[in-house]
C-alpha cells in the first residue's frame, strides 16, 4: 500500500494524519508512507520523527485582501504543479487530505491523475480547504453529523470519527506519573494550548496561581505553554507552592491526558477528540478568531453533551477558572457524570473506521479500472 497524506497549516490536521499513517503501518508494515505539508519546521520534525517522509509543497494561506488572495491562487497554480510530478514519481494508491492549505494541491493533482482520495474533516463546521476539496474527492470521513450540511456537494460522507494516536490510547497513568514526577494520588489539572499554546490562556492561568494554593494538597498541575509562553511560566510556577510539570511542547501527550482529571484547552478538534476517546471533564476555551468561529462550535457538542464547560475567552478570568475548577472538583457525583458524558462522544476506533474505509475505496477502485481494461 502507497498512501500520500497532504496538509498542514495546524498541529491539528497533521496530528489526524499521523494517527492514520500509524494504524496503516500497523496492519500493513511494508505500506509507503509520504506526507505533502507546508514549510513549517514543526511539521516536518513531528513527520520525520514518527519514522514517514516529508516533502514541501508550495502552498500560501487564504488571506482577506485581494495581494493576498492573488499569492494564494499563485501559489496553489504552483503547487498543482510540482505535485503532478510528485504524485505521479510515487504512484500512491490513494491520496488524503487532511485539510489546511497544502491539502489542496496534492488532492487536486490526484483528481487530474485519476487516482483515489478523500479528505479527512474534524470540526463541526469544515474548513475553507475541506469544503472546497469535498467536490473533487472520492468519499470525505467526518467527525461529527452536524459537518453533513457543509458537505452537501461531496459524492459520499461517512461518519468515522477523528483518528487518534495509539500513544493517546495505550499510555497508562503509572507510566505517566513516572513521565512528569508527580503524585498518583492527587487529581490533576492539564493546561494546553494545542500546538501553538494560548497565550490569552497562559497568562490568565498564571494569575490564578496564587488562589490554587489552597489546594495544593489535592491538586497538581501540567501545562504546557507553546513556545511563547514557556519562559514567563517556568518563573511564575517557581514562586508558587503547587506541584507542577511545566514545558514548551510535549511529544507524549498520551501521557498527560492519562493523567489528567481535568483539562483546560483550546476546542480544536483533534484536542476534543483526544480528550473525548479517553474522558475527561474538560473547560474549553475557543479561540475567538478561528474561521467561521469553528471553535466555539466544537466546544458546543461536548457542552450539550454535559461533557465540559465553555469558557469565552472575553469571559477568561483568574476568578472563573477557579469557579470552574472547583465546581467539577467539589462535586463528585458531577465529575463522574460528566466523565461518562464526555467518553460518551468518543471514537476510540477512528482510525480503524478510516484505514478500513480508505482499504474498501482503493479495492473499489482497482476492480473498477480492472473492468475498464478487461
Amino acid at each position: 500500500m502507497k498512501i500520500i497524506f497532504a496538509g498542514g497549516g495546524t498541529g491539528g490536521h497533521l496530528m489526524v494524519g499521523l494517527s492514520t499513517a500509524e494504524e496503516i503501518r500497523s496492519r500493513y508494515h511494508e505500506a509507503e508512507i509520504v506526507f505533502f505539508g507546508s514549510d513549517k519546521k514543526f511539521e516536518r520534525r513531528c513527520v520525520e520523527q514518527k519514522g514517514f517522509q516529508y516533502r514541501q509543497v508550495r502552498s500560501k494561506k487564504w488571506g482577506k485582501s485581494a495581494k493576498q488572495i492573488l499569492r494564494c491562487i499563485g501559489s496553489t497554480f504552483l503547487g498543482i504543479y510540482d505535485s503532478l510530478f510528485l504524485v505521479k514519481n510515487f504512484n500512491p494508491d490513494m491520496v488524503v487530505g487532511l485539510g489546511g492549505y497544502a491539502s489542496v494541491a496534492p488532492v487536486i493533482a490526484a483528481k487530474l491523475l485519476g487516482i483515489p482520495s478523500i479528505v479527512l474533516e474534524q470540526n463541526v463546521i469544515p474548513g475553507k480547504a475541506n469544503r472546497f476539496l469535498s467536490r473533487w474527492v472520492d468519499e470525505v470521513y467526518c467527525h461529527w453529523r452536524g459537518s453533513l450540511k457543509w458537505l452537501h456537494q461531496a459524492k459520499v460522507v461517512r461518519i468515522t470519527g477523528t483518528p487518534v494516536r495509539k500513544d493517546i490510547l495505550l499510555s497508562t497513568k503509572m507510566r505517566a506519573v513516572e513521565k512528569f514526577g508527580l503524585s498518583a494520588s492527587k487529581k490533576t489539572l492539564l493546561i494546553t494550548g494545542g500546538s501553538q499554546g494560548a497565550q490569552a490562556i497562559n497568562e490568565t492561568f498564571l494569575r490564578c496561581l496564587p488562589m490554587l494554593e489552597v489546594l495544593q494538597n489535592e491538586l497538581q498541575i501540567i501545562h504546557c505553554t507553546g513556545e511563547y509562553g514557556y519562559d514567563s511560566a517556568k518563573a511564575a510556577y517557581k514562586k508558587t507552592k503547587m506541584d507542577a510539570f511545566v514545558c514548551s511542547y510535549l511529544d507524549d501527550m498520551g501521557a498527560a491526558f492519562r493523567m489528567a482529571d481535568i483539562v483546560l484547552c483550546r476546542a480544536g478538534a483533534t484536542t476534543i477528540a483526544e480528550i473525548t476517546a479517553i474522558g475527561i471533564p474538560a473547560i474549553l476555551i475557543p479561540y475567538p478568531y478561528a474561521a467561521d468561529n469553528h471553535q466555539y462550535w466544537n466546544a458546543m457538542e461536548v457542552v450539550s453533551n454535559g461533557g465540559g464547560y465553555l469558557l469565552q475567552q472575553l469571559d477568561l478570568t483568574p476568578e472563573k477558572i477557579m469557579e470552574l475548577i472547583t465546581d467539577i472538583l467539589d462535586n463528585k457525583e458531577k465529575y463522574d457524570r460528566m466523565r461518562m458524558f464526555n467518553k460518551g462522544m468518543g471514537i476510540p476506533n477512528a482510525a480503524s473506521n478510516v484505514v478500513d474505509n480508505m482499504r474498501r475505496l482503493i479495492g473499489l477502485k482497482g476492480a473498477q479500472f480492472a473492468l475498464m481494461v478487461g
